[in-house]
């Protein structure tokens, strides 16, 4: 292979509002790495070095131009199968240990080396079982390191790498750099750190200089100067060889990442127990029979509209805050697998716990369904359970991360009023209520207990209603964690 990366006359524009032109950063951007290169990316503040690395990750696309890495379009996440990356300003997941995150990225990728290797070339044996939250900041910069190592990457992209790293942390870095000059491992650098510049100056083979771009400038955007080391050989580069990354490895390490969070979350575990509080209301209410059936299914239905409007949003809004899921979209893992993993992992906590409360309820109120009705019931709380999911998940892309509680808070009553779980006064507005999905949802569940409406059950109308807004919210979901914005 050529060149690992390529920029073909790129340019950049950031779009403030349909009312302006937007800011430019870059324009006509020309330069590639070529297999052995160290090149070192330098430039003032603000001139555009984080957006070039953006762009070369595919976390943004470009205004105009081409960008290739590994032979490929940056946007595929195969792009990433043998690249590691080091970005700044992220933060870990709460409840993952050291161990824990190495073990899923993994999963990501299609040629990892073993954890226990990635431990001893950043020296956190001793950390594996810590939360990595409650590593010191050097400690964390390591671990960053030891995630862009596990892919056994052949190219890094590093990204103020020595920021934060005490005294002994820093030695190590430089001493695993130089064992990856050795691997004749490419590595693209950017770096602010005057520090860095007495061991740069014997393994940079390229400095590439960035101006801050203005309509007054002069010449290129770019200053490219060689210096005097020479490229690390490389030989047999063929990554056409690579196996592609495994959907089912990534999956399932995604998975067990999801359910390790939530298992070690109280909040989750709480919302597991309030649903018992649908059985001890209409056990106060002295209901009995049909009339405490209808009573928690309504409440069920009303549970996982609440699980579904919190529980999400809220875990991807602190993935966007902390720069946590910026990371993830620079490694193999899809977009596709990374939601199917978090739907799959609500399903199995919303509908679990609304059938338990049924079978709860049952047992406590004195009545029950038969088991063709039990079957029905957890069939239609998973279609009526996957809307919804898609609908929190594009909430929780689109939405400020600041905004996401308020805008769930409104959501959530519409969705009542939508459903008719809340009374509507009006008349047209009432009857508005059946182009909504979520009345659908209501009548689904309702009719798979043997509640059929005025008589009449419409069971195809409700589940096509289902089955397309299921449709519509995921690809939402995906496109929306695929926009540019998203990582911002």
């Amino acid at each position: 292979m050529e060149n690992l990366i390529e920029l073909k006359n790129v340019s950049k524009t950031f779009e403030k509002s349909f009312f302006s032109t937007g800011k430019t950063i870059l324009k006509n951007i020309n330069f590639t790495v070529k297999p052995g290169d160290f090149v070192v990316l330098r430039g003032d503040n603000g001139s555009g070095k984080t957006t070039i690395l953006n762009l070369i990750l595919g976390l943004i696309k470009p205004t105009s131009g081409q960008v290739e890495l590994m032979g490929i379009e940056s946007k595929n996440p195969e792009s990433k199968n043998r690249v590691g990356v080091v970005l700044q300003e992220t933060q870990f997941p709460k409840h993952l240990s050291v161990l824990e995150l190495l073990d899923l990225f993994r999963g990501y990728y299609s040629n990892p080396i073993s954890t226990k290797e990635a431990l001893d070339r950043v020296s956190l044996t001793d950390k594996q079982n810590s939360k990595a939250i409650s590593l010191s900041g050097g400690q964390k910069q390591r671990l960053l390191f030891a995630l862009a190592l596990i892919g056994n990457p052949q190219l890094l992209i590093l990204d103020e790498p020595t920021r934060n790293l005490d005294e002994d942390g820093y030695k190590e870095f430089w001493q695993q750099i130089y064992r990856c000059k050795e691997q004749s491992i490419t590595i693209l650098m950017v770096t602010n750190n005057q520090s860095d510049w007495e061991q740069l100056n014997s393994l940079a083979t390229r400095y590439i200089t960035l101006k801050k771009f203005s309509e007054d400038l002069e010449g290129s955007q770019i200053e490219i100067e060689e210096s005097n080391v020479p490229v690390s050989p490389v030989s047999n580069l063929n990554l056409d060889a690579d196996q592609p990354t495994s959907s089912n490895n990534a999956f399932f390490a995604q998975l067990w990442s999801e359910i390790l969070q939530i298992y070690r979350t109280p909040l989750y575990l709480l919302g597991i127990v309030v649903p018992i509080l649908a059985i001890i209301v209409s056990i106060a209410l002295k209901k009995e029979g049909d009339e405490a059936k209808n009573i928690l299914l309504g409440l069920s239905f009303v549970y996982m509209i609440a699980f579904a409007l919190q529980a999400l949003p809220g875990q991807i809004s602190t993935e966007r805050a902390e720069g946590w899921l910026k990371l993830l979209r620079s490694t193999p893992l899809s977009s596709e697998i990374y939601i199917a993993a978090k739907i799959v992992v609500s399903l199995l906590i919303s509908v679990g716990v609304v059938l338990l409360t049924l079978i709860v309820g049952s047992l406590t109120l004195g009545f029950s369904f038969d088991p063709l009705h039990w079957i029905a019931l957890f069939v239609a709380f998973i279609i009526v359970a996957i809307p919804l999911l898609g609908f929190s998940l594009t909430v929780g892309y689109l939405v400020n991360p600041k905004s996401v509680n308020n805008v769930n808070g409104l959501a959530f009553f519409v969705i009542l009023l939508l459903s008719r779980t809340i009374e509507i006064p009006n008349l047209f507005l009432e009857k508005a209520t059946v182009l909504s999905p979520v009345y659908h949802a209501q009548k689904l569940i309702f009719l798979s207990a043997d509640f059929p409406i005025d008589g009449k059950t419409y069971l195809l109308l409700h589940l096509s209603w289902l089955l397309w807004a299921s449709g519509i919210f995921i690809t939402l979901a995906v496109w929306a964690y695929q926009r540019d914005s998203v990582t911002e």
